[in-house]
């Protein structure tokens, strides 16, 4: 696969997602199966989502890093993320975790269709 490919996927990604009202999203291509996803979706109820990734796709779709804050009116819902983060050394799905209030749960690397349901069904 071509990184234009996958992020032609994020796109279609987003736009079957309904609740999505505006999107502002930038891709920034650094080699042909390497790139860069950053962006911004708002929803209907005007929560949003923050997009950062840094993906490889040439032998399957490794996202080297990846964080999915979402927010409501400017307060912290949960984000997901493989950031480093001490605290979360002792889950079984390091450094795979997610940020819910003040706590960090365990959880495995969700995809961005993953992420869009979940805030979908809170939506809801």
């Amino acid at each position: 696969m071509r990184i234009a490919e996958y992020f032609r996927q994020v796109d279609a990604t987003i736009t079957l997602c309904s609740r999505v009202a505006l999107k502002t999203m930038f891709y920034d291509e650094r080699s042909e199966t390497k790139g860069f996803i950053r962006g911004l979706l708002h929803f209907d109820d005007g929560s949003e989502l923050h997009i950062r990734e840094f993906v490889d796709v040439s032998t399957d779709i490794e996202r080297y890093t990846y964080s999915y804050p979402y927010m409501r009116a400017s307060r912290l819902m949960f984000r997901y993320d493989n950031s480093a983060d001490l605290t979360a050394r002792d889950f079984a799905t390091y450094p795979h975790h997610k940020h819910v209030e003040d706590s960090i749960q365990e959880s495995s690397a969700p995809s961005l269709a993953e992420v869009l349901a979940e805030i979908v069904q809170t939506l809801q």
